[in-house]
């Protein structure tokens, strides 16, 4: 009796409240204090408008009346047939709060001391390049180089290679964007193509002759259609040497916006593939055209096993401070390393583009006089007004000359004498007629260099692997070991500006509903592999591998390649024009369509008891998904629980390796609901009014405020979540708060539907202000894999201040933490001590002169999601094959700072000091093999063991081929 009486005051309480939110709203429309400044001299016509909105909320109030109504009833009528320990209902006190009884477990588990040094313990020698503060100590003034603008005059002594030869080595490469001006399908038919089977041709011309590739989605769309003939040549290419695919990623990624889920996902799909068909294991990295460049990447590169990498597109003031002091070439190393683990040798090109005029050496105006597919007649030409000449007998000798005093110059600004020259831009090679002239010109100043001793200088084709295998012989280590001399960095090369005041930042926001729509592909592939590989594993166990459908393997693979198409450098950067954005969106919608038919299939088959009753389907699913999207370029709609005398059942799936204490949210057709657990028992709920607008609490009503006016606000108060919205012209603020335990309740829910369709040349940001004494300081995390500082430089513009923020980005003083997540990626800065400042959206009228001719125009109606943490600091402290029987399992131990309130670190789980039993983690499932290997599955690290327990030391990631049975 004392429960009901409770729930009737719950109900009664739900009731005043919804009623005095609608009352609230209407006296906000009838006596805005700004109406009144006019002495309330209306016109009729206005006078008539305002009364007809008002019996429009008349008419709503009484709809709501009956709507709070049932939803009294239901509660009434829950309590009344409640089973089961009346604890589990939330009830409101007289005070005026809601309490929801706890869960019978802890909520927090405890953190072993072990786990603490990681924050706590020193970082072993000190890199003598350390990023942040370089770009401290940086002028950043752009004084005028000369024919090096961004640089300086170059000098050398002829007789400075008497001692040991100048070696050097011309790469010739074609960069393929797989989408940027034309769509990915139409580069493959109008260029890539021909590219490809140009080079198979050709290379087989000449044994000394080189190539380089990279993105591994156009040679496998390629490989599909050539025939075996070609394929065994293209083997043989691979195999001697003269064809290398570098880094061997699905494609050249954006290291500014990717999740690095999404990094290594596309790495293995990459180098799996080739493995599988040319039996090919990268060795270099290459990253010619990423808009700056994240310390993630070297450290992913390093544990796939790679040993040597290259960048390009880094600050030219940052390029020239490295040039000066020989530091282009580096052991780049993770600012958490304490040893020397997580190094790579990265080399810097030095000047403004990966093209040939800025290849050769520091005169762009010479050095294209060495592109030879510029020669007169062609449809490109030298900008500088001197085209190349085609090389005879007659002008070997003086070209030659030419050439070498750049090749001379640009050696200068490294620390040895092996040289590395790229030969190629974007999509080059496309025509036969360039192969011959790039190729028979080179050769013949290569015959000219090699065959005169008192020049001192060997020229050859070659790769990038022969350039880093020649300077590792030069310098007399191993492939991946530290030259003698050679500095150490630690950092990134963010944020990247090519010339001027030209930072290339925009792009950390730009298009953010793609970018969101990249996240929810990305959550519902990793939530259909694991729910595929225990389904799988399941039917191998009971001999029914066979009912199973197989065609969800070709599901995942194909959503793997296009989340791993969508990471490329002009797609989720949102920097490809219109058409190819929407040749994205479909594709993404496509996959991610298929992978929850994926996650129905598996899901039916795991909650069967009886698995032979199992029948696959796929016209009748068993199951149906909570939302649909109905374009690419729609945001969800939640599916509509239809509810009728018949239980519904509903079927939730948690994708962590974790526990979790969490809200869902259902969409009924009726407030005339109970929900029961599994075990029939009744489950504490919140029955909201749901609006898909604020329209349909306030019709018309936002309509008449501006940014600068108090906006419609609407107030949700309950016993698991207190909301209030707030309704302004182009953005829809809904603020949250959890009444639970863990993380979710420790943090505010922030939703921003933004809306900026009619903006002119603006961007929309979102500020945070508090009283925490940053100075200057803030930190944003790098692809959600770690967190680097960054200072505001008031040196440099604005717009170079802003950062990319993947995940997270926050500010702190020795006593707070603030802390905002992010569910999209979006760009960031602290423009002032205590504040965070996010690009919400952005659009632009006209083209920024970079190539893609056209500006920003195509918003969508998008809903950013964040979570904002505030923790308090408790001490002080220092900063297309047959599925496989194998499942890859990857693991990544994260480094933690327990300088912040325990209960504020939200685990569900003990630490357990980087010690992972797995034999105990899948219910029902034996592991009966398991094998270490390097990041993408190529390398066996160590031979299979019996034991099941592993070992990871702080923010390192371990891959290993796991078999279930």
């Amino acid at each position: 009796m004392k429960l009901k009486k409770q729930v009737t005051v719950c109900g009664a309480a739900i009731f005043c409240v919804a009623v005095f939110s609608l009352y609230l709203m209407l006296d906000r429309v009838q006596h805005d204090p700004t109406r009144h400044q006019n002495g309330g001299n209306f016109p009729r016509s206005q006078i008539s408008v305002l009364q007809n909105r008002i019996e429009q909320l008349e008419q709503l109030l009484e709809e709501n009346h009956e709507i709070i109504s049932h939803i009294k009833d239901s509660v009434l009528e829950l309590t009344a047939n409640a089973e089961g320990p009346p604890a589990m209902l939330p009830y409101y006190t007289v005070n005026g709060s809601w309490v929801v009884p706890p869960e019978p477990r802890p909520s927090f588990f405890s953190i072993s001391p072990q786990d603490c040094q990681f924050a706590l313990g020193g970082r072993g020698q000190k890199p003598e390049l350390q990023m942040l503060t370089v770009s401290e100590e940086l002028p950043f003034d752009n004084v005028d180089g000369g024919v090096w603008r961004q640089g300086f005059d170059i000098s050398y002594d002829p007789h400075d290679w008497d001692a040991e030869d100048l070696q050097v080595f011309v790469v010739p490469h074609s960069h393929n964007d797989p989408g940027w001006i034309k769509t990915f399908d139409k580069y493959y038919t109008e260029q890539t193509q021909h590219i490809l089977n140009s080079m198979v041709s050709k290379l087989q011309e000449d044994p000394r002759r080189r190539f380089l590739w990279a993105e591994v989605s156009f040679f496998a769309k390629w490989w599909d259609n050539i025939n075996v003939q070609k394929r065994a040549a293209v083997r043989r290419l691979v195999g001697n040497g003269q064809l290398e695919i570098a880094t061997g990623g699905w494609v050249m990624p954006d290291e500014a916006n990717s999740h690095y889920f999404a990094l290594i996902d596309q790495l293995i799909e990459g180098h799996q593939w080739l493995e599988r068909n040319l039996g090919a294991t990268p060795r270099s990295g290459w990253a010619v055209d990423p808009f700056g460049y994240s310390s993630t990447m070297p450290y992913l590169l390093r544990r796939a096993n790679l040993t040597s990498m290259l960048i390009q597109r880094v600050h030219y003031a940052i390029k020239k401070h490295f040039a000066a002091t020989h530091s282009l070439e580096f052991m780049w190393r993770q600012t958490w390393d304490s040893d020397s683990s997580t190094d790579i040798f990265c080399h810097m090109m030095p000047f403004y583009s990966y093209d040939v005029p800025h290849t050769c050496g520091p005169d762009p105006k010479i050095c294209c006089q060495f592109d030879f597919k510029r020669l007169p007649g062609g449809r490109i030409n030298c900008p500088w007004k001197v085209p190349p000449r085609a090389i005879t007998e007659a002008n070997v000798a003086e070209r030659a000359a030419l050439l070498l005093d750049q090749y001379r110059k640009k050696s200068r600004l490294f620390r040895s004498n092996v040289l590395l020259v790229p030969l190629g831009d974007d999509f080059r090679y496309d025509k036969p007629q360039e192969w011959d002239a790039q190729f028979f010109n080179y050769q013949r100043l290569f015959d000219f260099f090699n065959s005169r001793p008192n020049l001192h200088v060997q020229a050859q084709f070659g790769t990038l692997s022969d350039y880093f295998d020649a300077l590792y012989k030069r310098t007399g280590v191993e492939p991946g070991a530290r030259p003698p001399g050679f500095p150490v960095l630690s950092g990134d090369f963010f944020s990247y500006a090519d010339r001027e005041d030209h930072y290339w930042t925009g792009y950390y926001t730009s298009r953010p509903f793609y970018k969101s729509l990249d996240r929810v592909l990305e959550a519902h592939l990793r939530g259909a592999e694991v729910l595929y590989s225990l389904a799988a594993a399941h039917a191998r166990r009971s001999g029914l591998a066979g009912r199973y459908p197989l065609s969800d393997f070709t599901l995942l693979t194909e959503a793997r390649r296009t989340l791993g198409l969508f990471q490329h450098h002009d797609a989720i950067t949102g920097t490809a024009k219109e058409a190819v954005v929407v040749d994205y969106g479909v594709r993404l919608l496509r996959s991610l369509v298929n992978l929850k038919q994926v996650i129905i299939h598996a899901a039916h088959y795991l909650v069967l008891g009886d698995k032979e009753t199992y029948h696959f389907d796929p016209e009748a699913p068993f199951l149906q998904v909570d939302d649909t999207r109905l374009s690419h370029d729609a945001l969800p709609e939640r599916t509509v629980i239809q509810l009728d005398s018949s239980p519904r059942f509903v079927v939730l799936f948690n994708p962590l390796e974790q526990e979790r204490f969490s809200m869902v949210s259902l969409l009924v057709n009726s407030p005339r609901v109970r929900v029961l657990s599994e075990e029939s028992q009744p489950l504490a709920v919140q029955i909201s009014a749901h609006w898909s607008s604020a329209t349909e609490a306030v019709p018309d009503v936002y309509q008449l405020y501006v940014p600068k006016e108090p906006p419609v606000l609407r107030v949700t108060e309950g016993p698991f979540f207190s909301e209030v919205v707030a309704y302004y012209e182009h953005i829809h603020q809904a603020v949250r708060l959890y009444n639970l335990p863990g993380v979710e309740g420790l943090s505010l829910d922030i939703s921003s539907l933004v809306d900026i369709r009619d903006y002119v040349n603006k961007e929309l940001a979102l500020r945070i202000h508090t009283d925490i004494g940053s100075q200057g300081i803030f930190f944003t995390d790098l692809n959600g894999f770690q967190v680097q500082p960054r200072r505001y430089l008031k040196k440099l513009p604005l717009q170079a201040n802003f950062y990319p923020m993947p995940v997270m980005a926050y500010i702190q003083d020795a006593q707070k933490r603030l802390t905002l997540h992010t569910a999209q990626a979006l760009g960031v800065s602290s423009l002032k001590d205590g504040q965070l400042e996010v690009i919400l959206d952005r659009r632009l009228m006209q083209d920024d002169n970079r190539g893609l001719g056209q500006g920003l125009k195509d918003n969508k109606r998008t809903c950013n999601r964040f979570r904002l943490l505030l923790e308090r600091r408790t001490v002080g402290s220092e900063e297309d094959t047959l599925p496989s029987a194998e499942t890859a399992l990857i693991l990544h131990r994260k480094g933690f700072d327990c300088g912040l309130e325990a209960k504020n670190l939200g685990f569900n789980c003990t630490t357990s000091q980087g010690k992972v039993a797995l034999g105990s983690l899948f219910h029902g499932l034996d592991v009966v093999f398991l094998q270490p290997t390097s990041l993408t599955l190529l390398y066996p690290l160590a031979s299979p063991s019996n034991s099941t327990d592993v070992y990871l030391e702080p923010m390192e990631i371990a891959t290993f081929r796991l078999r279930l049975g």
